[in-house]
């Protein structure tokens, strides 16, 4: 079974660059996990703190269209 959530103790490289490849691919939640980590690392970044923003609003959005659709 394939892993879906990335931790911080996982063994890989943690990048602006991997975060962006997981996003487009549509790994959303991965994505957030590695701006998060970057942004606890460099909390000035607001290009990260907007990354995160961005990402915590689409997934607001979703569960809001997954609630509406299961009424």
């Amino acid at each position: 079974m394939a892993k879906t959530e990335l931790l911080p103790k996982d063994d890989i490289f943690f990048t602006k660059t991997m975060a962006e490849v997981l996003e487009s691919q549509g790994r959303l939640g991965d994505a957030m996990a590695i701006y998060r980590i970057l942004l606890a690392e460099t909390p000035d970044s607001s290009e990260l703190e907007d990354k995160v923003k961005g990402l915590e609003a689409l997934a607001k959005g979703a569960r809001r269209a997954k609630t509406k659709k299961g009424e």
